[in-house]
């Protein structure tokens, strides 16, 4: 990620908070660390929704934070402030020293309502776009691939023409809707669609990848609508002929067929542990480590990087694909495969999915830990969303514990609830150490750590996002932590077994 996308500023540091704005440039919520006297002290993300900075045209809003100032540093003497942003890039307030408190004063009384955070503005009315009007290029393509993208172009662009070399296989045009990038983006495909005419690309103010999604489906010519992303690519070119191929063998209207999702080769892009673990057994990215190939599966495993759907799966695109008011890239998937298995269900037919593994794509999308907790955070905000849509499925999503937890009558909190996200931190930043001094994945429970921490991390932007005085807050923070506790005991028992002879555990 180049420094020079990196935005921001440190607006207060008084009340017990340093508080500002930071985007990155990618419209996830990027990872911060808050230095005192050039010391870490606390990481988060800044991921808090701001009227303001949507007003102004900063991303999606979500790009606020709040970071807690320990109570000893409430010395009466001047300490100098620092967020570190992602890449080594430094914001520092005007002025760069503040007295951040003095001793035995009553600290500024915070809500309980700090850490919640809203969820995104109500989605507008449904958008009619003006599309373009689109020469012929021959005859009509059998297959149009879409794919939505936003501030990667030379990422971006290589998937493009990786496609391009599929679509000379078959008959095929690729529609790229670019969600309003501000790196050289359009630049890119101003160039590439002079060049190929099967090309077609369309540009759109922000809005998120479903409602790009559902702009390209819209211009799509082709029978078939293959869905990918704009930082995978396939790595021969039988790609496009594999989906066609196998929607050829099941013609049904409700058959969707899933590709796979891997990592490229090391040397393309050295796959660290935290890569590793979400694409493995931790499957917190895609859950192909225990899918069967050639299978039929449900819902909950669609995904939009890598699948297909004939067109005439939805009548209009526009107001009944995927759901806009889902911003982030979170979750709009299954929801769209919920609503449609619902909708066909009605119908007496079928919305299933064929698994095929040979219709693989590399991705292209180093992690640290750092950014995949960051990434976590935003899907826990969107699956609020998917639960007011569809309140009766929290334990598809993991989440029914929590709901009911939070639906506890308030017994009189006496500690802040602040504190429990203080413990988050803290435990998000004892894997961050880990992983940047003593190699993350070198031990035996580093994997049980890492699944712990993303959890938890999904949990909090769960919470984050609820609104409303009715909700529990601290019930669902001691919930969480609980949480951790249980994923971590196998980890006391990995380590102290593995300490005794005879009971080495891999």
């Amino acid at each position: 990620m180049s420094t020079e996308t990196i935005r921001g500023h440190v607006d207060s540091t008084g009340g017990g908070l340093v508080g500002g704005w930071l985007t990155d440039g990618s419209g996830q919520p990027a990872a911060i660390t808050m230095l005192i006297d050039g010391v870490a002290i606390a990481s988060g993300t800044a991921g808090l929704f701001r009227q303001d900075l949507l007003d102004a045209g900063i991303g999606n809003g979500f790009h606020g934070f709040r970071l807690e100032i320990p109570a000893h540093f409430a010395d009466g003497l001047s300490h100098a402030v620092t967020i570190e942003a992602p890449g080594g890039v430094l914001l520092v307030p005007n002025p760069s020293h503040a007295i951040l408190g003095v001793p035995g004063a009553a600290p500024a009384p915070v809500p309980l309502d700090l850490s919640p955070l809203p969820l995104p503005p109500a989605p507008p009315p449904p958008i009619t776009p003006v599309l373009p009007n689109r020469p012929a290029i021959g005859k009509t393509p059998e297959l149009s691939v879409i794919i939505p993208t936003y501030g990667r172009g030379a990422v971006m662009e290589a998937t493009i023409l990786r496609m391009l070399a599929c679509a000379r296989a078959v008959s095929a045009e690729i529609v790229v809707v670019d969600d309003g990038s501000h790196d050289d983006t359009p630049d890119r495909l101003r160039r590439l669609s002079a060049l190929h005419p099967e090309l077609v690309t369309h540009r759109v103010d922000n809005g998120g990848p479903a409602r790009a999604r559902n702009i390209g489906a819209t211009l799509a010519r082709g029978r078939i609508l293959v869905f990918a992303g704009d930082d995978v690519s396939p790595p021969g070119n039988e790609f496009l002929s594999i989906h066609a191929g196998a929607h050829a063998r099941f013609t049904d209207v409700g058959t969707a067929i899933l590709g796979k999702i891997t990592w490229p080769n090391y040397d393309q892009l050295p796959v660290n542990a935290v890569m590793s673990h979400v694409q493995g057994e931790g499957e917190q990215q895609f859950g192909f480590y225990n899918m069967v190939g050639y299978t039929w599966y449900d819902w909950r495993l669609f995904y939009s990087s890598n699948v297909s759907v004939k067109k005439a799966l939805v009548p209009d695109w526009l107001t009944q694909g995927y759901d806009s008011s889902f911003t982030l890239a979170a979750y709009e998937d299954p929801e769209f495969a919920l609503r449609t298995t619902l909708r066909l269900s009605e119908a007496g037919e079928t919305f299933r999915m064929f698994y095929v593994p040979a219709a693989n794509l590399v991705h292209h999308h180093p992690y640290s830990l750092a950014g995949f907790i960051a990434r976590q955070v935003s899907v826990g905000m969107m699956a609020q969303r998917f639960l007011e849509l569809h309140p009766a499925r929290a334990g598809d999503l993991g989440l029914a514990a929590i709901v009911t937890r939070m639906a506890i009558t308030s017994g009189g909190e006496s500690l802040p609830v602040e504190h429990y996200f203080s413990v988050f931190e803290g435990l998000k930043s004892w894997a961050l150490v880990i992983e940047h001094h003593y190699g993350l994945g070198q031990q035996n429970w580093h994997a049980d750590l890492m699944r712990a921490v993303f959890r938890l991390a999904y949990l909090e932007g769960f919470l984050r996002a609820q609104r409303g005085t009715h909700i529990n807050v601290a019930a669902g923070a001691r919930y969480m932590i609980e949480e951790v506790r249980s994923a971590m005991n196998r980890t006391i028992a990995t380590e102290v077994l593995g300490a005794l002879p005879g009971f080495g555990l891999v």
